[in-house]
């Protein structure tokens, strides 16, 4: 779809900051937020193209695009959203109304601290008090405590293809949406949250409605 431009990933988490997010309910869901452009009435728009690859961010050195399956489960998940919001897929229009891309990042932070406590296990829940082995002294050598934590994100933008388009002049977002949270050991699973987040992503987004919408 060679309407849709890269929006820089910088550009794209600013809408963490928006203030109506959905937020982790202690059921391993990701917090997911939204944000609509400003005095937009979807109902102007009927149709919709979306990006057939997924642009991952932090898997390699550069991002890539991807088309395995599980990128075409999260690609698949916004189309079918997007119909039932009331619009018309119609993959590789030039006239499209409406483009969607998608972007994946994934991060791992690695941290490493050194004690010279003998205690340095207090700072972990779950570990027994330094008395339950007796009040130990003296000197000990250094020790490090190393672990790692991955989050991983979903990010996406629905942009007008029917504005003006002059050169070097960025694509008019219409909404956005950010997914995110830890991620979990387990690809399959993550797939499966951020589908049913993307799914919340247009509950919470009711104004998101196209003029074939049943609702």
């Amino acid at each position: 779809m060679k309407k849709i431009l890269f929006i820089s990933a910088a550009v794209l988490l600013l809408a963490a900051c928006h203030k109506e997010p959905y937020p982790q309910d202690g059921d391993n869901g990701y917090l997911v937020y939204t944000s609509p452009g400003k005095d937009v009435n979807f109902k102007n728009y009927k149709t919709f193209d979306i990006a057939d690859s997924l642009l991952i961010i932090g898997e390699k050195d550069k991002p890539v695009y991807s088309q395995t399956q599980s990128a075409l489960a999260l690609i698949q998940a916004y189309r079918i959203n997007m119909e039932k919001a009331g619009f018309i897929y119609t993959p590789s229009n030039p006239d499209a109304d409406l483009g969607v891309q998608l972007t994946y990042v994934i991060k791992t932070e690695r941290y490493v601290k050194y004690y010279d406590d003998p205690y340095w296990w207090l700072d972990y829940p779950g570990y027994w008090p330094s008395g339950y082995w007796g009040n130990w002294t003296g000197y000990y050598y250094p020790r490090p405590v190393v672990y790692t934590y991955t989050t991983n994100a979903l990010l996406a933008d629905i942009v007008n293809l029917t504005g003006e388009q002059d050169a070097g002049k960025p694509l008019e977002v219409l909404w956005t949406s950010y997914i995110g949270g830890p991620a979990s050991s387990s690809l399959q699973l993550d797939i499966q949250r951020l589908t049913s987040a993307v799914d919340q992503a247009f509950v919470q987004s009711p104004y998101l409605k196209g003029p074939q919408a049943t609702k």
